[in-house]
């Protein structure tokens, strides 16, 4: 988790780079096997999940794919690491690069929960 103080540091510090180790959750976005863990059971991870489903459905995309498009297009852009067991799972977050979110997809997964 990234709190407040790490970004105004990379914001004061532009050269710097935010690497996010596994930020798919090991599949917990886009499969009821590998649900979240503990760490992210607390109020407001219903309603983040809701603007996560409800950004995915409207741009066509994996849930997966509008984690990493968040993540990339940020103020501060992140990049993720992740890791891939099959070539569909490469080619799906491959393709998030191309997502582009709008401004207001954007404000609804940076407000919610």
């Amino acid at each position: 988790m990234v709190h407040g103080d790490l970004l105004s540091y990379l914001r004061a510090e532009p050269g710097l780079t935010l690497v996010a180790y596994s930020p798919l959750l090991s599949g917990g976005y886009v499969r009821a096997d590998r649900p979240l863990g503990p760490e992210f059971d607390h109020a407001g991870t219903a309603a983040r999940l809701s603007a996560l489903r409800s950004v995915a459905a409207e741009t066509g995309a994996t849930a997966n794919q509008v984690v990493l498009a968040w993540l990339m297009g940020g103020e501060i852009p992140v990049v993720p690491l992740v890791g891939a067991s099959s070539v569909a799972q490469l080619d799906e977050s491959l393709a998030a690069v191309d997502l582009e979110l709008t401004a207001e997809q954007r404000a609804r997964l940076d407000e919610a929960g």
